[in-house]
């Protein structure tokens, strides 16, 4: 059931608890506990990962700073929410979504055990993902109560696995995540539809090879996405679309096949231990070369190697 509800917006924002999602002294103010998991602020690009359980509970009505998009998990869960001035009653399943953009009041109450994660979004982080038409610069996001959503909530999934293990995927890897979500809501739940332009062709031969080139002398560092966009020219949603048509690959898969192929080199060699290799060539740990390592290759770097 959904109505509107007869206070004016204004007088509901002066009314409203202003809290940043992004730090558990101010979510302990709404909240019956703080996260389970979280992110540090300013950890992440634009980003911000909690994942909380709660019992049955209420919230007073509160705005954010940032978009909140709420990505529900596991228990079936019934739940009352008011958006601005609509109000409705919601059964969460499983990946359903909500979305508070900033600035917008929310009031929630719901009834049964609660598992969720909050991605709290950078307003700004999340305009400049794509600048390819003017038009990006006056989306505005849109509220939405629960609705079905796979692909953000197995983004969600994938940054809670990432927190989990210690960040492990590198930032590159959440650059990604991050950029296809900012994406996929620019898309899907703004005020407009963005044009984007056409994408024939792949990167020009010169500033492929400048980005190959630069990965390659970087290897073993954390690179990320806004830097490899800045060694293309271009916005990092443009380059990621442009640099796969060129290669096949997304940007982080392409430096993971890089770092395999350095790794494989250097085994050849028989001079380093493969713990050392791991770590030259750009890997977490040892373990983690082997898990790439086998999946580029089809066996482990000690197979390989025992096979020179």
């Amino acid at each position: 059931m959904k109505q509107a509800l007869p206070e004016a917006r204004n007088q509901s924002v002066c009314s409203a608890l202003a809290i940043d999602f992004t730090r558990d002294s101010e979510v302990l103010q709404v909240f019956p506990s703080g996260s389970l998991l979280s992110s540090q602020p300013g950890q992440w690009n634009g980003i911000h990962f909690s994942y909380y359980q709660h019992s049955p509970h209420e919230i007073p009505e509160t705005i954010s700073n940032q978009h909140l998009i709420l990505v529900h998990l596991e228990i079936p869960t019934k739940a009352e929410q008011r958006l601005d001035t609509k109000f409705q009653e919601d059964q969460f399943q499983v990946g359903d979504i909500l979305i508070v953009p900033a600035h917008t009041p929310h009031y929630a109450r719901w009834d049964t055990e609660h598992r969720y994660l909050i991605l709290s979004l950078d307003p700004t982080a999340f305009l400049s993902a794509v600048r390819s038409t003017e038009s990006w610069n006056r989306a505005e996001l849109l509220p939405h109560f629960a609705t079905s959503d796979p692909l953000v909530h197995g983004i969600g999934l994938a940054l809670k696995a990432e927190l989990e293990s210690h960040g492990l995927g590198g930032r590159l890897y959440i650059d990604s995540l991050s950029t296809t979500l900012f994406i996929h809501l620019l898309r899907h739940y703004t005020t407009q539809k963005p044009m984007l332009p056409a994408q024939e062709g792949g990167l020009p031969t010169y500033r492929l090879r400048q980005v190959i080139e630069y990965i390659d002398a970087y290897l073993d560092r954390d690179l990320t996405l806004a830097e490899l966009a800045v060694v293309a020219q271009m916005s990092p949603n443009y380059f990621t679309q442009l640099f796969k048509q060129s290669t096949g690959f997304t940007p982080h898969q392409f430096v993971i096949q890089r770092r395999v192929e350095w790794a494989k080199r250097l085994l050849s060699e028989g001079k380093l231990a493969i713990a050392d290799i791991a770590l030259q060539v750009g890997f977490a740990h040892q373990s983690h070369l082997n898990r790439h390592f086998k999946r580029w290759v089809g066996v482990t770097p000690k197979i390989f190697l025992n096979n020179q």
